[in-house]
């Protein structure tokens, strides 16, 4: 961390919503919950009830998050590292960094050594792209070819071949 006699100094600063929302109708979640009804029906067929029990409790995930929009977070980039929403990192915590877009909001994501939380997300709301990589540059490698995992790219094939709205 960071010793007592060093000062901390406030780089870049913004806020900006916890996570991306989009405003969603009732034939969003009426599609929703009738391919999770299906889903959890086939589950239940063959007594896979911990699947369907999963796939309820994705539905209730998506609609709660669905319905209440996000708060808004303060982010900075600090001498010492990053804080975002009150969580501090260090820079030695700290991999790389690339920028990307989440439900045409542009992101930045940091991907921390430790498992947990992994990554960190930040929605940049308006934020300066340019400063902002210009200041982590300094202390961490921006990455350039984005590597997608399994569950993303899972995700987005669902997503383009069952488009709920």
């Amino acid at each position: 961390m960071v010793a007592p006699e060093e000062k901390v100094k406030v780089l870049m600063e913004w806020e900006s919503p916890e996570r991306p929302y989009t405003k969603r109708g009732k034939t969003y979640f009426k599609n929703l919950f009738t391919l999770l009804v299906i889903l959890a029906v086939v589950a239940v067929f063959f007594k896979e009830f911990i699947l369907a029990g999963v796939l309820g409790a994705v539905g209730f995930l998506k609609w709660a998050l669905g319905t209440n929009p996000p708060r808004t977070g303060r982010h900075m980039i600090t001498s010492v590292g990053i804080n975002s929403h009150g969580h501090e990192y260090s820079w030695d915590q700290l991999k790389d960094f690339w920028f990307g877009k989440a439900d045409g909001l542009d992101v930045l994501h940091i991907d921390t050594k430790s498992m947990y939380p992994g990554r960190i997300y930040m929605l940049l709301s308006g934020a300066d792209k340019r400063e902002i990589s210009n200041l982590l540059s300094e202390h961490l490698p921006f990455r350039r070819k984005v590597r997608e995992d399994f569950i993303e790219k899972i995700s987005a094939k669902v997503s383009r071949r069952f488009p709920l709205e």
